[in-house]
């Protein structure tokens, strides 16, 4: 039996729990009636059983759209190929999406199936924001608008869709039978955020990702309503600029107005 410091034993127990060479055998006293290598093993399962459990907990919808057994296995060897790099358990699973997306290249949903899971559990947790309130902008002056634009709560995420995952999470979600993935007619986009303590998701149309993006990079809110005069007459494009403004602030995804003169 060696003498390994804390430090080269921790080393050598994470290599045992990770199949690579390791000392820890020899470091382990032996005795009882269970021996060295039957403890060992127990942790080492123990250690994939709980990151499996991680794994269908943040993965809640995606694990009953793929059943117990093909979740399962494909989460054990996300697990092998990409251990935990983090000490916080929470970003465990950062990868799943996109390794699902490799690992079923001809099912396409499963990848949107997890990412909707992921976002949400991300959501959830992320960082705070107080939203901005119809009030705050009612007090703004006509020359304010000139130049005013928005900055979106942080648990804001979108991401574009091509199959009907969102009908498919909403089925499983109620305890239905999922519909058969399809692919989308037209491009949609899942806009995901908290609103108060509660994630939310919905899809966004062309016009309103469209808006989105141009004020997430810094355009101000009366650049956007002249975009959308390029694509509808003056009165169209003051109406879905009000809708859209109005659904954002009911949504509670506008976390703070820029561009006001001082």
């Amino acid at each position: 039996m060696t003498t390994l410091k804390l430090n080269g034993l921790q080393v050598a127990f994470h290599d045992h729990l990770l199949d690579r060479p390791s000392a820890i055998a020899q470091e382990v006293m032996a005795g009882g009636r269970i021996g060295v290598d039957h403890r060992l093993h127990i942790y080492h399962n123990a250690y994939r059983v709980r990151l499996l459990e991680n794994l269908q907990d943040a993965f809640e919808k995606t694990s009953a759209y793929l059943g117990d057994s093909t979740f399962e296995s494909s989460a054990l060897a996300f697990i092998e190929e990409r251990p935990p790099r983090h000490r916080n358990l929470r970003w465990h699973g950062a990868e799943f999406p996109q390794w699902l997306a490799a690992r079923f290249p001809q099912d396409g949903d499963i990848a949107e199936l997890a990412l909707i899971d992921w976002t949400l559990r991300q959501a959830f947790d992320g960082p705070n924001a107080t939203p901005v309130q119809p009030a705050e902008l009612a007090s703004l002056s006509a020359e304010d608008w000139a130049s005013v634009g928005f900055q979106f709560v942080p648990t804001l995420f979108i991401a574009p869709l091509r199959f009907n995952t969102v009908n498919i999470w909403h089925a499983i979600d109620q305890e239905q039978a999922p519909p058969a993935a399809e692919t989308l007619s037209q491009p949609t986009w899942i806009l995901i955020w908290r609103k108060a303590w509660q994630p939310h998701f919905r899809t966004l149309q062309a016009v309103e990702h469209a808006a989105l993006l141009q004020l997430q990079d810094g355009a101000s809110f009366a650049q956007v309503c002249a975009a959308l005069s390029e694509q509808f007459s003056d009165q169209e494009a003051a109406s879905v600029a009000a809708a859209s403004l109005r659904t954002w602030l009911q949504d509670a995804l506008i976390g703070e107005v820029t561009g006001v003169p001082a």
